[in-house]
């Protein structure tokens, strides 16, 4: 049997983050509508969303529901709104059971990008500390985004803190432009988990980012990792 170190991604890899997005569209969407009398907001957000909008997004429905009468302060209000959002979510069936499997043959490891209190509230409603021994947030690692993968930064200290002597460590992952690209230069075992319905490209891949084993679910990680 093989001796491994399982860490995993967390946002569509252990569950939806378009469900994450939708919660923090409805809480904004009452923002605006308390603040700004603008009705159903979230729908023209989800839209935006689900045509690959991500950065820009509060900006533009701000423009598209009020051209030229918007300000800075309001994008910054709908953003806030977002972000202190109660996040009520559900991991993926088989990611509930990769965590149950894999954990009971030895600490787990989780390192996740993005806004630090926000990934915090993403795994506590996940109760992923229940499962998960050693939580890695990059933004928690410097100052800003430095330390954001695919810097190596994150998996070099998850090595450190899991040493262990004939292991060697896989990290699962859904984004090939970020996701693979340090652990595939460490040695590490890569595998991307290939869902339906995530908000970020699946095929985009970076030079070093591809992904030495695909899955369509992680029911099938065994099949890979021999254990």
């Amino acid at each position: 049997m093989a001796k491994l170190r399982i860490i995993f991604d967390l946002d569509d890899t252990l569950y939806p983050e378009r469900e994450f997005a939708l919660c923090g569209f409805r809480a904004a969407a009452h923002w605006a509508k308390s603040a700004l009398d603008v009705d159903g907001l979230d729908a023209d957000m989800t839209r935006l969303l689900d045509a690959g909008h991500l950065g820009r997004l509060f900006g533009m429905v701000l423009e598209e529901r009020l051209p030229g009468a918007h300000t800075p302060e309001h994008a910054a209000a709908l953003v806030a709104a977002y972000r202190n959002a109660e996040a009520v979510l559900q991991l993926f069936p088989d990611a509930e059971w990769a965590l149950q499997h894999y954990g009971r043959q030895g600490p787990l490891g989780l390192i996740t990008d993005g806004t630090h209190a926000m990934q915090v509230k993403k795994v506590r409603a996940l109760a992923l500390e229940s499962h998960v021994r050693h939580i890695l947030y990059t933004d928690a690692l410097g100052e800003g985004r430095v330390f954001a993968k695919p810097h190596a930064r994150s998996f070099e200290v998850m090595a450190s803190i899991l040493p262990e002597p004939g292991y060697r460590f896989v990290y699962v992952g859904d984004n090939p432009a970020k996701d693979f690209v340090a652990p595939n230069a460490l040695g590490w075992i890569t595998v991307q988990v290939v869902r339906d319905g995530g908000i970020h490209d699946a095929r985009r891949m970076v030079p070093g980012g591809k992904p030495q084993h695909q899955v369509r679910t992680l029911r099938d990680l065994p099949q890979i990792l021999g254990t």
